[in-house]
């Protein structure tokens, strides 16, 4: 994956949707596309260029790239969705539908949808496993002086 310094350089590398569509491609399927419906991977590609279908007897459904993603159903650019995406990682304290639907251009409607979707996307599926092998952590500081501790963990430490 393309590392870029701001967002004028990735608008300058996916600011075409075939470049997106097929960056898209390259990622989820690297040059086997796979049917999401039944798992072949022997689709091929209808004269649209975007569309395939599956070429299982029992399956023979139509698909593209956005299928089984946050991209499915919707009628927004793919070029909006990466900057979007850009934006809304780039922030350090996240950013605000208003603010997105700004800097992309778009209705607040809409980047309220997009922003949505990708929260979706990087929520964590499983909250409740706990981490295990090597764990770093920034700026995070643990342990002191008991003298230290208020008097409601302090009793509670005692007790455990």
């Amino acid at each position: 994956m393309q590392q870029f310094k701001n967002l004028r350089e990735m608008m300058a590398a996916y600011s075409d949707e075939n470049v997106c569509r097929e960056y898209m491609e390259q990622m989820r399927w690297g040059n086997n596309p796979t049917c999401p419906f039944c798992g072949m991977n022997k689709p091929y590609r209808l004269k649209n260029g975007k569309t395939f279908r599956c070429k299982d007897k029992e399956c023979k459904k139509d698909f593209t790239v956005t299928v089984g993603t946050i991209f499915e159903n919707s009628k927004v650019k793919l070029s909006v969705w990466m900057a979007a995406m850009y934006l809304i990682t780039g922030h350090k304290k996240g950013v605000s539908s208003l603010q997105l639907s700004r800097d992309l251009g778009i209705t607040q409607k809409t980047a309220w949808f997009v922003l949505h979707r990708v929260r979706l996307l990087m929520n964590d599926p499983e909250p409740d496993v706990p981490l295990d092998n090597i764990v770093e952590v920034d700026e995070t500081y643990v342990g002191g002086k008991f003298e230290n501790m208020n008097r409601k963990r302090l009793k509670h430490h005692r007790e455990t």
